[in-house]
């Protein structure tokens, strides 16, 4: 019935709200949950703190059930959709009946009614709703109470229950139709069948009276009973299916919370991969860029060696033509009888002095010696000299390759000093 009367409510206060499709839906959804199932929605406008009122918003007016010590109690509350609803929150006040106070001094329930919850002041339109609000209340109000019984004013004596007059009335019959003593003392004998009579009349209608009496209060006994279980039944039935309700909405709610959660950390994981493989795609781009830099190097360094090479070829042809003009001019010495080649390489240069002779023989010494290091080098690495005979014959060629060196700088110093 409440759900089917909030339909027009909304569509009359479409103006009202940004989006009355959501205001239909979450009013709708708590309506048909068990904890709204005794809120009411009608139309009102909301006073503001600086006196001010709204236009006519949507009211969902009523009670909601907490739990307190075992006990369920039913709290009124009117529940305000302001505007901006649902990027505003909701406004709630407890409505408390003339037999009932709100507490000083309480956590969440101003003197005024105003509800004030951690969940309406982290209000969000895309995570919180009336039904999650409610359950809120719900568990807040069952811990802690905001309202309390005025203490009655004072006490009426009730009148005694319709049995017990009976009872008295019906025992007091016989003592006003009783005889005197005296009476019966004087006509004794006249008296007698007639008192007999009466006392017999008597006794049959405290009998009638007494069982009447007894049959009317095991009758009331046996309604008040029946009328205690059915009550008792209803008030279980009742309290189960508020439990179940409760229950319901608390695992929606640990529902939507652990969905939430499961969203969050997955929303985490997806962007620590995204990261993770941009990372490795800057990475890639500049090995890929190094790469390219090194493959355009050793091209260049290749073009550099070809023509190195090419350049080389050209020196070794001019040398090769020069030793055949110099072989072609040069005269025989003595001893060259048949015009041969038999001096080699030492008679293309011949000293002029002793000094030059001295000179050439420690030059040709010196590179003699570089030549043999050298070869050293190559047999200790191919393993065909042991490291011992290798530093044994090292030592022993760097002496003399330091003797001829050490000669070749005095003559060079003598020739100078001649030279001056």
């Amino acid at each position: 019935m409440a759900d089917a009367a909030l339909g027009p409510l909304v569509h009359r206060l479409s103006g009202v709200y940004r989006d009355p499709q959501r205001v239909l839906r979450d009013a709708g959804s708590l309506l048909r949950s068990p904890l709204g199932a005794h809120l009411r929605p009608t139309t009102e406008p909301l006073i503001l703190n600086d006196g001010t009122s709204t236009p006519p918003v949507l009211l969902l007016r009523g009670t909601i059930p907490h739990t307190y010590r075992g006990v369920t109690y039913n709290l009124p509350v009117d529940l305000y959709l302001p505007p901006p609803y649902p990027s505003g929150s909701p406004t709630v006040f407890i409505r408390p009946v003339a037999s009932m106070a709100i507490k000083e001094n309480h956590k969440h329930v101003g003197l005024d009614g105003r509800v004030y919850l951690p969940y309406l002041h982290e209000w969000r339109a895309n995570t919180h709703d009336l039904t999650e609000l409610i359950v809120w209340m719900s568990s807040l109000f069952g811990a802690e109470p905001p309202c309390y019984a005025r203490p009655a004013g004072g006490r009426t004596s009730r009148p005694p229950p319709y049995a017990q007059a009976t009872v008295a009335t019906a025992s007091a019959t016989p003592v006003t139709s009783s005889v005197s003593p005296a009476s019966f003392g004087s006509s004794a004998v006249a008296a007698s069948s007639f008192g007999s009579s009466t006392t017999a009349a008597s006794q049959r209608s405290q009998a009638d009276v007494a069982r009447e009496v007894a049959e009317a209060n095991l009758a009331a006994e046996a309604a008040r009973r029946a009328d205690a279980e059915e009550a008792r039944a209803a008030a279980e039935e009742a309290r189960a299916k508020a439990e179940e309700g409760r229950r319901l909405a608390s695992l929606r709610v640990q529902a939507a919370s652990k969905v939430r959660s499961e969203l969050t950390s997955l929303y985490a994981a997806m962007r620590e991969e995204l990261r993770t493989d941009l990372r490795d795609q800057k990475l890639l781009e500049a090995g890929r860029r190094e790469i390219e830099e090194l493959i355009e190097d050793a091209e260049r360094r290749k073009a550099e060696l070809a023509r190195a090479n090419e350049d080389m070829d050209g020196a070794i042809d001019e040398l090769s033509t020069w030793l055949e003009g110099v072989r072609e001019d040069r005269t025989p010495g003595d001893g060259d009888t048949d015009g041969g080649d038999d001096g080699g390489a030492d008679r293309l240069a011949l000293p002029s002095d002793v000094h030059s002779a001295q000179m050439l023989a420690l030059s040709a010494e010196s590179a003699a010696i570089d030549d043999c290091v050298y070869h050293l080098d190559r047999a200790l690495a191919r393993g065909g000299l042991t490291l011992d005979a290798y530093l044994k014959e090292v030592r022993r060629l760097g002496k003399r390759q330091f003797m001829a060196k050490a000669h070749l700088i005095k003559i060079g110093q003598v020739r100078a000093a001649a030279a001056s």
